[in-house]
């Protein structure tokens, strides 16, 4: 039992005067920086050994990150958005042409999914602070919009007449005047939302559906 002990403490001994001896090597021959244990060796090897920082509470740090990688709060920057070319978990959503538009139709699983009282608070939640409850276009906050065109009539004017796939276009696009400057790759400065960023495909048909029944269609 005696030789056992000796054994691994020789061979922990040996492990030591190996480290040891690769520290000192770094030091005569590399760039060793005592606070990060970064090392360099003769531009051939780039390597991290443990630091011995002049200040702090930790004397020795074995595993630099653990110490002194950043840590934020719920809610506070910086915060890091989703690159540009990343695609939702549910898929890319495909993007049709303007005539392509006007003949999209709700898929199966969106109509067999709906439900008006779901509908109508995306609608409340979403809409309705700008198209008022009765879908008009006299919202509580239309009065005081500044630039643009005011809210859409959604039971008359062009929505009474569109169809389907124009209904879901212009609530993807912020308005009928977003989705045309979408299609002409210009930029949208209109008010309404593009909710193709907000809302899922699904519940975007959802309203197209809420809204034809309203206008009783």
């Amino acid at each position: 039992m005696n030789f056992i002990k000796y054994k691994n403490r020789r061979k922990a001994t040996m492990l030591s005067l190996a480290i040891v001896s690769v520290v000192f090597a770094a030091l005569v021959t590399g760039c060793y920086n005592n606070n990060t244990g970064e090392t360099g060796i003769l531009g051939i090897a780039d390597l991290k050994f443990p630091a011995f920082p002049e200040t702090g509470s930790h004397a020795v740090v074995i595993f630099s990150e653990m110490h002194y990688s950043p840590a934020y709060d719920d809610q506070e920057g910086p915060t890091i958005g989703p690159p540009s070319d990343s695609v939702p978990v549910t898929g890319r959503e495909i993007q049709y042409t303007a005539e392509e538009y006007t003949l999209l139709r709700m898929s199966g699983k969106s109509t067999n999914s709906y439900e008006q009282s779901k509908a109508a608070d995306i609608y409340r939640i979403n809409c309705s602070v700008c198209h008022g409850e009765s879908l008009q276009g006299d919202g509580s906050v239309a009065k005081y919009l500044t630039r643009g065109a005011a809210p859409a009539n959604l039971i008359g004017g062009s929505s009474a007449d569109a169809t389907e796939g124009e209904i879901f276009a212009w609530i993807s696009y912020g308005s009928r005047t977003g989705f045309a400057l979408e299609m002409a790759g210009q930029p949208n400065p209109t008010v309404m939302p593009t909710f193709n960023k907000l809302l899922t495909e699904e519940e975007r048909w959802h309203l197209v559906k809420y809204i034809m029944a309203k206008q009783n269609r």
